[in-house]
């Protein structure tokens, strides 16, 4: 229960979120937030030009305001909710919770390990879980989110076909010393790429109008399929034993297909360019190309009329 309680407790000295505060109308707090995350004055351009981009991303299309998180509107709800579910669903359907849950039945059952063997291997793999998922909070700004999720799915492809491959033969000796070495790489993977970055990723790539309902649905159909490999493991091992693996495998190469295609880098991009780049975005191929070419807010080549593509005669006076 202490956990809990210091969350309580920080919570307790957060701002509100200064998007939220201008959506329902109070600017001057909005403001106030900025300035303590920017280190300026209230009254700086820099703030002040935040409010002016966050107002006119909110109210530039009325309807959207209202819209479902699964409307077809111009700043493609439907798509972008779609994108962040099936990005939820896509990391667990690469398979980790067959190491998470069950590595100590596998190494003792399956592998041939004692009891104490065992255990001290799913505990190391736990372990290096945890350290590799601190390290992806820097890895993540670094190298991108786009980068670290592609990356990490295409590891964990490979390593459930290559344990798979293992478990069929498991009457090498050589097999399950193979398999727990192959256990610790995706443990690897999968914090580094797809355990934080995809509950951080639907966020960023909401609507800012839907933001909470859309990071709400994904990150409970997260929990669902998490529910549904834990439950689905035992028997799936009983009946199609080895093969198994190749399921999540195959799972982990369409979502590297999809992370490929389909998902435009985020890093360093405030959420009005994230908007911005799927306003402009026409088909589902052109996003990423768009996100590639558009400039990053504060590169020397950045235009403000491009970035905003409103298409308002308020805002072009504003960016004039």
């Amino acid at each position: 229960m202490l956990f809990p309680f210091i969350c309580i407790s920080l919570i307790l000295f957060l701002p509100e979120s200064p998007r939220w505060l201008v959506k329902v109308g109070r600017t001057g707090e909005a403001a106030e937030v900025f300035a303590l995350l920017e280190d300026k004055p209230v009254e700086s351009d820099q703030v002040q030009g935040e409010i002016s981009l966050i107002q006119q991303s909110l109210f530039e299309d009325p309807a959207a305001i209202k819209a479902s998180p699964f409307s077809r509107t111009k700043n493609k709800h439907l798509r972008r909710s779609l994108m962040a579910i099936g990005l939820n669903i896509g990391a667990q359907m690469t398979g980790i919770n067959i190491v998470t849950f069950y590595s100590t039945s596998i190494f003792e059952q399956q592998l041939g390990y004692s009891s104490v063997e065992a255990r001290i291997f799913s505990g190391s793999i736990q372990i290096w879980q945890a350290m590799c998922a601190f390290a992806a909070i820097f890895l993540i700004d670094i190298f991108g989110r786009r980068y670290a999720m592609i990356h990490a799915a295409a590891i964990m492809a490979v390593c459930q076909f290559i344990l798979g491959g293992l478990a069929s033969d498991l009457e090498n000796p050589a097999t399950a010393k193979a398999m727990v070495a192959f256990y610790f790489v995706a443990m690897y993977a999968f914090p580094v790429g797809l355990l934080l970055v995809v509950f951080m990723y639907a966020a960023e790539i909401a609507p800012l109008e839907s933001r909470a309902q859309i990071t709400a649905i994904s990150t409970a159909c997260n929990w669902l399929f998490n529910f549904l490999v834990a439950e689905a493991s035992p028997t799936a091992f009983n009946n199609i034993g080895y093969k198994y693996y190749f399921v999540y495998g195959s799972a982990a190469f369409v979502l590297l297909a999809c992370l490929i295609l389909f998902f435009p880098e985020t890093r360093d991009r405030s959420l009005e360019e994230i908007d911005d780049i799927f306003i402009q975005s026409q088909t589902l191929f052109d996003t990423v190309q768009i996100a590639k070419t558009m400039p990053v807010q504060g590169d020397a080549d950045y235009d403000p009329e491009r970035k905003l593509s409103l298409e308002t005669k308020d805002v072009v006076e504003y960016v004039e």
